[in-house]
């Protein structure tokens, strides 16, 4: 059966989904964006205002994938979760007060999923699993002083603290943080530490976890394939939304 499927942006990650998923079973009713795309077939289905948005979910929509910026996570979830589930990349749009508690809202009342996906890194569902025993949750990002925006010539840490916080200062670089903070101890008791490194081989992220009865730190390194997306990262997106839409055969869970 054919899933109906809406995309938000089209840049490096959205533009890699929509080609992919182009191969698959998968209609895609709009391409959402501030400007038309470049590919012939995405211009085809453009769209760029609130009214046309809702206009096409309410003809009907399997998903929703954003893969923009967190402004539009924060500006469209109460949209979309009113028609249908979402799978959103800009997971620091969760760094603005009351926003979880209003797509959980959105969800219970309406009856939709809001899918946090694990993106540049692993591990993410074991952390949820074991939020109630968790006791620290540190995470270090790592990356070339163009990739978070920076000029700085030496190593140096630009931000140490809440994730919170981090998320505010450097929102299209720490979605890693964000993901990480919603799924265990949250914003405000998730250490994030970022630094700008002209050495580092590409982006890292080191996430150090203490727990009741364990600890386990995890090492992810992905070269960039553009000022902010590693190289892995694409592949990472396009692999969940295939777990949503496809559930069948064997299922890692």
């Amino acid at each position: 059966m054919t899933k109906k499927v809406g995309l938000i942006g089209f840049g490096t990650i959205g533009s890699f989904i929509y080609k992919e998923l182009c191969k698959d079973d998968v209609e895609f009713v709009f391409v959402y964006d501030a400007k038309e795309p470049s590919d012939d077939t995405a211009k085809k289905i453009f769209i760029s205002s609130h009214e046309q948005l809702e206009a096409k979910l309410a003809e009907g929509v399997d998903l929703v994938i954003e893969a923009a910026i967190s402004k539009v996570v924060n500006e469209l979830a109460p949209i979309i979760l009113k028609y249908t589930d979402f799978i959103a990349f800009s997971t620091t749009a969760f760094a603005v007060e009351g926003f979880k508690e209003q797509v959980e809202g959105l969800c219970a009342q309406y009856g939709h999923t809001f899918y946090v996906p694990h993106g540049a890194i692993l591990g993410l569902d074991g952390i949820f699993d074991g939020k109630k025993v968790l006791q620290k949750v540190t995470v270090t990002t790592t990356k070339r002083p163009a990739n978070l925006g920076l000029t700085n010539t030496e190593r140096q840490v630009m931000y140490e603290g809440p994730t919170r916080g981090a998320c505010k200062a450097f929102p299209r670089n720490v979605n890693v943080h964000a993901g990480i903070a919603i799924s265990g101890l949250g914003m405000e008791n998730t250490t994030s530490r970022i630094v700008s490194d002209p050495d580092s081989p590409g982006n890292t992220h080191k996430i150090e976890i203490e727990a009741e009865g364990c600890n386990f730190t995890i090492d992810v390194l992905s070269k960039p394939v553009g000022k902010v997306t590693g190289a892995y990262t694409p592949y990472s997106a396009t692999s969940s939304v295939r777990r949503i839409l496809f559930k069948k055969g064997i299922v890692i869970a």
